[in-house]
């Protein structure tokens, strides 16, 4: 876990070069691959099933925090589905008594040395091909073993192999993904891959990445892995302080639409880890609008599982999260419940629809910030001739309205939706639309429950307000 907080200041000397193709750099993927001919197999979650999870490892809580049962009861309090990974079955049963699914590990982290009776190593770098052979099959063995006791229970949707990998672990952990479809078939592996800001070949320290930029890293993961989703974190809206340094703050955007690309070209659902509490010293305590903005952003561009990191403190330096040291809970505790409780119900309605579309407006002018990058504009396909107020006395305290919108077609029917959110970080603002050609009916979705409301003409008349980070769906009908 103290890789996460190294890889925040590597940040500082890592090569902007992630953004962007250099020209000058040889194309080590295919461009022109395909999901059908990688032969690519996407997750399917349960039906009716969004996942929300803590990022923890329960092996790191023996001694330091509460039981298990305790822990996880309170995961499920907090509107989580999924628990925090498990590696023993007593982990599985304290999920399943508390309603929730679970992660089995497997865990063959890079940065983990320890023992290897459990985990089994997967660099590649200065091995001879025999060698490779020789870990080829032993990380079969190690996960033919592992996945023996729960491949058959349907509370275990997958499991943990690692965190963080560099392009030099691919060719292993394609061994390794391989290894969990054949073995426990319809089960996640679940790997995480690192955020675009971690060095990239050419930067001033040791390449994490392993390739020149973050659209390399995460091509060959696909073609060289054929893995069955993409899941990555991002810290930047905490490390930015709620971008108030855009400088930084950019990377949240710059990864997530990246991200997206990716896994709309081959196909693959997308998890998203933001941050629930402060990793870096100089980070101010995360508010409402931080949890809400990671997590409104993410499900708008189209992310089928979210995540939090962490829910217990893991270091004396890192504070503010949802559970202090003495385990009780805070009110970081009571914002991450308030958007989980959010984006259960407006993620488990969206896994119907597919996000079809996804753009904002400028965070920045090009003459701003020349040197930093512009994403796609505001689709127009579902709301149609947006535009956006402040109240009347808000023009001191903010330049511009921000807006994100993705869209969104029902898989199985004709309804098309919209998740707006507001990406202005101190101001509510007010939302106008109209309806698309040939739809009657507007409704919204309730981030409560999931139900819908029918919009009168005079309400859509009147518009939409949308607090700071929060979004608004809308749905609809013919």
């Amino acid at each position: 876990m103290l890789k996460k907080a190294f890889l925040l200041l590597a940040l500082l000397c890592a090569s902007s070069a992630a953004w962007a193709q250099d020209p000058d750099q040889p194309t080590t993927y295919d461009p022109n691959a395909t999901a059908e001919s990688l032969g690519l197999e996407p997750y399917r979650a349960p039906e009716g099933f969004f996942p929300i999870f803590p990022w923890d490892h329960t092996a790191n809580w023996v001694g330091s925090f509460q039981s298990l049962e305790e822990g996880f009861k309170s995961m499920a309090e907090c509107s989580c589905t999924l628990s925090s990974f498990v590696d023993d079955e007593r982990g599985v049963q304290a999920a399943k008594e508390n309603g929730l699914k679970c992660i089995y590990e497997i865990r063959l982290d890079p940065s983990d040395k320890s023992d290897g009776n459990r985990r089994g190593s997967f660099e590649t770098r200065n091995l001879t091909e025999e060698e490779i052979q020789e870990q080829t099959a032993n990380l079969d063995l190690v996960i033919k073993e592992r996945v023996e006791s729960t491949k058959d229970d349907p509370d275990v949707i997958g499991y943990y192999l690692c965190d963080e990998p560099g392009a030099y672990h691919f060719r292993l952990l394609g061994t390794a993904v391989a290894a969990v479809k054949k073995y426990a078939p319809g089960k996640l592996a679940y790997i995480n891959l690192y955020p675009g800001y971690a060095s990239t070949i050419g930067a001033d320290v040791d390449s994490q990445l392993g390739t020149h930029t973050f659209r390399e890293y995460l091509e060959r993961f696909v073609q060289e892995v054929k893995p069955q989703f993409i899941s990555y974190d991002n810290y930047m809206i905490e490390y930015s302080d709620d971008l108030r340094n855009i400088g930084r703050g950019v990377s949240h955007f710059v990864d997530l639409f990246e991200i997206r690309d990716v896994a709309q070209k081959y196909e693959l659902p997308f998890w998203y880890i933001g941050s629930s509490l402060n990793i870096m010293e100089e980070s101010s305590p995360p508010s409402p609008m931080r949890y809400a903005y990671q997590m409104y952003t993410a499900l708008a561009a189209g992310a089928e599982g979210i995540t939090w990191f962490l829910y217990y403190p893991p270091e004396p330096e890192w504070r503010d999260g949802p559970v202090d040291d003495q385990e009780g809970k805070t009110v970081y505790w009571l914002y991450m419940r308030e958007i989980n409780e959010q984006m259960k119900a407006l993620g488990t309605y969206l896994l119907a629809y597919k996000n079809v579309a996804c753009g904002m407006t400028p965070l920045y002018s090009p003459e701003e910030a020349p040197n930093l990058p512009q994403f796609p504009a505001l689709p127009d396909n579902v709301l149609k001739n947006v535009s956006i107020k402040f109240s009347g006395n808000a023009s001191t305290f903010e330049s511009e309205p921000k807006l994100m919108i993705g869209e969104f077609k029902q898989k199985e029917g004709e309804n098309v939706a919209a998740l707006a959110v507001n990406l202005n970080i101190s101001i509510s603002e007010r939302i106008y639309f109209e309806l698309p050609d040939g739809y009657k009916t507007l409704k919204v979705v309730s981030p409560i429950d999931g139900s819908e409301t029918v919009v009168t003409d005079e309400q859509l008349k009147d518009g939409f307000w949308i607090l700071p980070g929060h979004g608004k769906l809308f749905v609809f009908e013919k």
